[in-house]
């Protein structure tokens, strides 16, 4: 297959950039940079979130420039970092690649072998590591990938419509299949199908609720409404299934895109069902109370890892806003074997510009809340091979 690549840079390395956007297309890859692909009259935010959303590997061009920026460079990284927790542990979605010597972030290169490209031999470690890729997502697509009992493969609904305004929508769904488990993979196929399909029809653009007037041909810009669906699968056990999307969407004329999180839990010891956070906790205020510490704490040191300084108080009371003891903060989250995953979208604990943010809460700090016969217990048990 060939590899849809999104680029990432800072924009005082555009030479630099372009310079490997070419190398990519004369491998036969697939790149994007933006400076090639908007169209003018194209919101470039939602261009730029919509790419870096379809792409299979996201490259990282970091330098003294892009490492010390905020904004869309340290978003994106940001994000492709945390999207790594949904990938297969060995696949190869993100490459960090020095255009020149600088610090790596902690929380990049604590996490992924990055590539200096003043090394001689490193371009053909790179085109190494994107066949491995391409390989990777090829027996993936064909064989589909596995979680528990199932075989999980990526179906896609789309729909353009030009209009004043119009529509772009993409949603993704899982297809679940399993031997073992032939009843949960039909009800989950048909949930998720049904779930794709109802966000489509649901974000279609209405032909009498057109506004040419706010939108007119002559301006040159594209009036289009955008909603690009993603999802996840965290963990996998005969009895346990935690997956997550990830919503993002555009609405025409607004400054940029956004985007938030669902999660959906599944028990299915004997029927499938559908697990909340009180499912797991006899007190659930008493266990919030106790999330909300853990999450706060270690949101700070995220930001201190991210950014190489503790939050200021402006910061401080986002983070004490959004992961503050509201059950409702902590709805969108995923269960691990031995821990909870709480995730939070943009605006929820920081600015657009911090991306998204996500904090490990493990079962063992929880133990005296959670019900000793609770559905973590199922979360446990030993996944597939």
């Amino acid at each position: 297959m060939s590899l849809k690549i999104f680029v990432s840079y800072a924009k005082e390395d555009r030479e630099h950039a372009l310079r490997y956007y070419d190398l990519l297309i004369q491998d036969g890859m697939l790149p994007w940079i933006d400076v090639k692909h908007i169209l003018p009259g194209q919101n470039w935010e939602a261009e730029i979130g919509k790419a870096f959303l379809d792409a299979n590997v996201v490259i990282l061009l970091l330098s003294n420039k892009s490492v010390d920026k905020r904004g869309f460079v340290q978003r994106e990284a940001n994000d492709a970092i945390e999207r790594l927790r949904y990938k297969q542990p060995t696949d190869i979605y993100v490459l960090p690649l020095l255009i020149e010597p600088c610090d790596v972030p902690s929380h990049i290169a604590g996490r992924l072998q990055y590539v200096d490209l003043s090394t001689p031999g490193a371009w053909e470690q790179v085109k190494a590591s994107l066949q491995l890729a391409a390989e990777q997502q090829s027996i993936e697509l064909a064989q589909g990938i596995n979680a528990g009992p199932f075989k999980i493969f990526s179906e896609k609904l789309e729909d353009h419509w030009e209009g004043a305004p119009g529509h772009d929508i993409r949603i993704e769904y899982p297809r679940f299949e399993s031997t073992a488990r032939h009843a949960a993979a039909k009800e989950l196929t048909l949930f998720f199908g049904g779930r794709a399909t109802h966000a489509l029809i649901e974000s279609r653009q209405k032909p009498w609720d057109q506004q040419p007037d706010l939108f007119p041909e002559a301006s040159g810009f594209r009036a289009t409404n955008g909603r690009w669906d993603g999802y996840g699968i965290v963990h996998a056990t005969d009895k346990l299934l935690s997956l997550t999307y990830e919503v993002s969407w555009y609405g025409a004329g607004a400054a940029h895109p956004n985007s938030h999180f669902e999660t959906y839990n599944f028990s299915m010891p004997e029927r499938l069902q559908l697990l909340s956070l009180d499912d797991f906790f006899s007190s659930r205020e008493a266990a919030v109370q106790r999330i909300s510490e853990l999450c706060i704490a270690e949101l700070c040191r995220e930001y201190w890892r991210r950014f190489s300084e503790k939050p200021d108080e402006h910061q401080l009371n986002w983070f004490n806003e959004g992961a503050g003891t509201k059950t409702e903060n902590f709805r969108r989250f995923t269960v691990s074997a031995d821990h909870f995953t709480f995730l939070f979208a943009p605006y929820e604990v920081s600015s657009y510009a911090c991306g998204v943010w996500s904090v490990d809460v493990s079962f063992y700090d929880l133990l005296e809340f959670l019900k000793p016969d609770g559905p973590h217990l199922l979360a446990a048990q030993q996944t597939y091979t």
